[in-house]
Parts: structure tokens; sequence; C-alpha cells
């Protein structure tokens, strides 16, 4: 195995990772599901997918697959449906990492697609009309996240332009809208369950674009709840303390060692200039940033 292909997988931005991380699990269960067609058991690696990794309805089954909510936004069994929603991400990738770092485009993709969920199992056991199927359905893909990314560049980026088909010139704000309106209108289809996720996706997207512009980081508390499962994995407390942290930057002028104090003081500046900025493109667009302003923001997205 090319090992500087994986390096190279592990330094790619959050989009990408997702990526790659979707169209993995999708290689992995298509091809696992080939070979165990041709020993007589076809679909059988498909049914054990959808039925350990996909969400389940029906709330009983959910308490054994708790981690269902989670694992179901990485899970397609359907070529055409990775690929719709892959194509998004990869559409949208660079217009997201210019206006998002890092751990905010990670915490819509997983807030998304959890809020996606949790629409989507409201729905099925609220209302009557899905009691006949409740036990049977299942929600998979990240089609829930991949709408949240849409509603929030509407939001923040109403006057967006891309070229449908090369040749057609559309605003986000009528993408994202037409996309709300489809599935509203496909509540009373066959894939029900889907759509109200999608809607659900939709309305984390909006709370967060709506936030955003008001100065406010929604994400922030379920980062640091991240953060801290993650140091329960660590050996940090059993190491001794280290001393006062201190970054070493270099300038035209002079090499000197930058204290805590000054750290902190410099990434307020940097959040108050972001903050600045996204103000900006609410209100007049991202294409009326300067140079300066966008290699600002491409360069925080990168932290």
């Amino acid at each position: 195995m090319d090992t500087n292909f994986i390096k190279a997988a592990f330094r790619q931005s959050v989009i990408s990772k997702l990526l790659i991380i979707n169209i993995v699990i999708f290689l992995f269960v298509s091809v696992a599901d080939i070979l165990f067609y041709l020993f007589g058991m076809q679909g059988y690696m498909e049914y054990l997918a959808v039925k350990y990794l996909a969400m389940p309805a029906a709330l009983d089954k959910l308490a054994f697959r708790f981690y269902t909510p989670l694992a179901y936004m990485f899970l397609h069994t359907d070529f055409w449906h990775i690929f719709s929603n892959m194509l998004w991400l990869f559409c949208i990738k660079q217009i997201l990492e210019s206006m998002l770092n890092n751990r905010q485009l990670l915490a819509v993709y997983l807030l998304g697609g959890l809020t996606g969920a949790a629409v989507y199992l409201l729905s099925y056991n609220v209302f009557p009309v899905f009691q006949s199927v409740l036990s049977t359905s299942v929600c998979l893909g990240a089609s829930a996240a991949v709408t949240a990314y849409i509603v929030l560049i509407a939001v923040l980026q109403p006057d967006y332009r891309v070229l449908f088909f090369g040749i057609l010139p559309v605003t986000f704000k009528w993408i994202a809208l037409a996309y709300v309106v489809f599935d509203v209108f496909q509540l009373t289809g066959g894939n029900a369950g889907g759509h109200f996720a999608h809607l659900g996706g939709a309305l984390f997207g909006l709370l967060f674009a709506v936030n955003l512009k008001k100065g406010k980081d929604i994400t922030v508390g379920f980062n640091n709840l991240i953060d801290k499962i993650v140091s329960l994995f660590s050996f940090s407390s059993t190491r001794r303390r280290q001393p006062e942290m201190k970054v070493s930057y270099q300038n035209t002028k002079d090499v000197r060692e930058m204290t805590d104090a000054e750290f902190n003081q410099n990434k307020a500046e940097d959040q108050k200039r972001t903050d600045e900025i996204l103000e900006k493109i609410s209100k007049s667009g991202y294409d009326n940033l300067t140079k300066e302003e966008k290699a600002f923001l491409f360069r925080m997205s990168r932290k």
C-alpha cells in the first residue's frame, strides 16, 4: 500500500476528507457485494450495511443501533445517490472553505446530518401515515448534511452565481429555494423519510448561517464537546505539566518568542477580522471582497 497516498489523504481539508470517507465506504460495500454475489449470496453485503449502519425509524431498533444517527450519513448503496451528493460537495468545496474553518465545516456536516436524523425519526414516529412502514424504514446517505451546506451558502452568499450545465447562471438563493421546495413536495412520495431528513439538514444550515451573520457560532459548544471526548482517550493527564507554550514566528524585522497572552490576542484579532469579512459577504457578496480579504479567509480556513 502506498503510504504517501495515505499521508496525503490525511493532509486534505475537511471537505476532501468527507469526500474520501464517503467514497471509500461506498466502494468497500460495492466490492464486497460483488464478492458475495460470486459465492451465491446476492445483495448480502448491502443487506448487512443497511441493517447495521443505516438509521432505523423504529425506536426499539434504534436503541440497539444507537450509533446509526452518526453512521448513516456516510453510507450509500446506490451509485446515483452517492454521485449526486459527492458532486455537490465537490462543486461547493471552494466556496465553503473560503467562508468557514475546518472545525466549523465538520461540525456543520455532522450537526446537519444529526438534525436531519432527528426530523426523520420525529416524523416517522408522530405522523400516523408512516405507522405501517415504521418497523422497516431506514435512512441513509449524506443528503441532509449536504443540504445544510447548500442552505448556509444561500444565506451567507445569496447572490453567489453558479453555471448550471456550464451555461445557465443561477444565484445560490434560488438553488437552495428550489432544493427545499422540491423536498416539501416529495413528502408524499416513496422516499418521504429521506426528504424529511433533507429538510432537517436545511433547518440546521439556516440556523447556523443566521446566527453566524449575527456574530455567533452555534457549533462552538459541539466542537468543545468533541474536544472533551477526544481528550478522554489521551494520556495527557499522566504526563508532567508542560511549561508555558511559546510560539515562534518570523517577520521581516525580527524573530522572537510569542507568549500565551500575545498568541490569544492575535487569535482574537483574527476572529474579529474573519467576522467582519463574513459580515461584508452577507451584505454585498463574496465577489466584492478584495484580494487581500479573500486570501485572509482562505488562510484562516486552513487553520
